[in-house]
């Protein structure tokens, strides 16, 4: 069987022409909108960096800045409280956002696999499936910064106790080096895991109303079975999301900056938002009949080998 990219990527345009403009309903269009960007938050906040040139002196002083707000906390104990306070509301509502956000994504994937917009009502419905990838995305995030703290501490930390000895010197580069492809190969892998979860496992989820661990085991055979398919996906998408940067970048000029205001451009970029999301839905259809989500729910859930 012949996997393509393309082509769903075609399929998934065809039907957000359908779902957007075949009729045209503003007030739909919007709800819609506001769905995709809830769906989003938490993972459309990181999109946008700033490369400079002199990347290392403004890396510098704001580590200088960190150093010297530290050394005033330290002097004014007074506000350590109030600095563990905020952080404690920041993580809280991070969290909060985290559970919104996860709910979201299935109300938005079931607006667009039923041809409707509505949230009241998938909100309550999909209640089961959102905390469980509620739960998953949380214990993943903690798993990703402790293994980027293990990474750091393994290598970093004796790359810097080395670094303070001139016949040592060579051994605190490779560590520091060792360390840096440790963090590329984590974050590779970590985005994956990420991008397979959001693009394949929480539409196994829907389809089959499957917990988050169970959608990962009905995917893991598809992932040994094809797994050069599913790496070039990733590729595939890594190339569509540079082509959308340069897209966006050049329409921000376009409606001076318009479109960078939170909902805003979502509601502009609607149709950029639904294609990506049903291009998934789209390149799992072609594996197997099973995993069509557009198609009625048979009984069993297929595997390579039917």
């Amino acid at each position: 069987m012949r996997v393509a990219y393309f082509e769903p990527l075609s399929r998934a345009w065809g039907r957000t022409r359908v779902i957007l403009w075949q009729p045209f309903d503003l007030a739909r269009w919007l709800l819609l909108a506001f769905a995709a960007w809830v769906a989003g938050l938490t993972t459309d906040a990181g999109s946008s960096f700033a490369f400079r040139g002199d990347g290392d002196k403004v890396l510098s002083g704001r580590l200088a800045g960190f150093d010297e707000v530290w050394e005033t906390l330290a002097d004014n104990a007074i506000w350590l409280p109030i600095v563990v306070l905020g952080l404690m509301m920041f993580i809280a509502l991070a969290v909060l956002l985290l559970w919104i956000t996860s709910r979201f994504k299935f109300i938005f994937l079931d607006n667009l696999i039923r041809n409707r917009a509505e949230i009241v009502e998938p909100w309550g419905r999909h209640e089961g499936l959102g905390n469980s990838l509620f739960l998953w995305r949380l214990c993943f995030a903690a798993a990703c910064i402790a293994g980027l703290a293990l990474v750091a501490v393994v290598f970093f930390g004796p790359a810097a106790g080395l670094s303070l000895h001139d016949a040592l010197a060579g051994l605190s580069v490779a560590a520091g080096v060792l360390g840096v492809l440790g963090m590329i190969v984590f974050g590779i892998a970590a985005a994956y895991v990420g991008l397979f979860t959001e693009s394949f496992v929480i539409p196994i989820m829907y389809r089959y109303d499957l917990k988050v661990l169970e959608a990962w085991k009905a995917l893991l055979p598809w992932l040994r079975f094809r797994p050069a398919h599913f790496v070039l996906y990733g590729l595939f998408v890594l190339l569509l999301t540079v082509v959308f940067a340069a897209f966006f970048s050049v329409f921000c000029l376009m409606t001076c900056c318009i479109a960078a205001v939170p909902y805003v451009g979502t509601a502009l970029l609607l149709p950029v938002w639904v294609t990506y999301r049903l291009l998934s839905v789209e390149f799992i259809a072609q594996l197997h009949p099973d995993l069509d989500l557009f198609r009625p729910l048979p009984e069993p859930v297929g595997s390579p080998e039917t």
